[in-house]
């Protein structure tokens, strides 16, 4: 059995504007990017320059990957199958294989906590770190788990847009590509895989009905080489003007 995986946004069952708290910070970020570009010569203040060896990637990946999994293995035993009326919104868009096996949770008594090896990764050199309490849901693998103890069409959408990532590409080339492009981008929500997700579930938002394949666009990506490429690249370089 492959495994899958992500993160989310806010929005009511029906269609339009995603207005959650996770959409917001990816357009947050985007403007931050643009301000980065062209902030050392506006204030002329330094860039930290973060540089990690292939050694410490592997090693960010291996936490990453270990993360997702024991995740996955704690919700996956509390977690239902899709309802019908959630199944019959996504089909066309997703696999029948993965609807069959993804798993929701809501939680209503508490909320995700955040990786225990954030810090580590914070002294390290990382920013803009995701804070997993305030998302609105995380895709661990196979299992969708909602902070907020409510399903949303677009939350439910977004989380299985990265559970079809991983379930083409692998978790191994998955987890890879997604620290390797948070470390570029200097983003959570920028990383091709996460910018990936967003644009398809606007996409499904904006033409509701309109069926489109998600495997057919993830598989479209993964071969053009627009998540990023692995292995074989001896450093990856963070600039942090913060």
């Amino acid at each position: 059995m492959r495994y899958k995986n992500v993160f989310h946004i806010n929005a009511n069952p029906g269609h339009g504007r995603k207005s959650g708290p996770d959409q917001q910070d990816w357009l947050d970020f985007q403007d931050q990017a643009t301000l980065q570009q062209g902030e050392s010569s506006v204030i002329g203040g330094p860039i930290r320059v973060h540089t990690y060896q292939e050694v410490e990637i592997q090693k960010a990946i291996g936490w990453f990957t270990s993360y997702l999994t024991s995740e996955r293995a704690c919700h996956y035993p509390n977690g239902r199958q899709l309802p019908d009326r959630w199944r019959e919104m996504l089909d066309g868009y997703f696999e029948p294989a993965l609807l069959d096996q993804v798993r929701v949770v809501e939680l209503t008594d508490r909320r995700l906590a955040n990786p225990w090896f954030y810090p580590c990764a914070r002294e390290k050199g990382l920013r803009n770190l995701p804070d997993m309490t305030h998302k609105a849901a995380v895709t661990f693998l196979d299992v969708v788990v909602f902070n907020n103890g409510k399903i949303s069409s677009r939350d439910l959408f977004h989380g299985l847009v990265h559970a079809a990532q991983v379930d083409v590409m692998g978790l191994t080339e998955f987890s890879e590509l997604f620290v390797r492009g948070f470390l570029r981008a200097r983003s959570y929500f920028l990383a091709p895989l996460k910018a990936h997700a967003f644009g398809l579930d606007a996409k499904f938002a904006a033409n509701p009905g309109v069926r489109f394949s998600v495997e057919g666009a993830v598989r479209e990506w993964w071969r053009d080489g627009r998540y990023g490429m692995v292995k074989g690249i001896s450093d990856d370089t963070v600039l942090d003007a913060s």
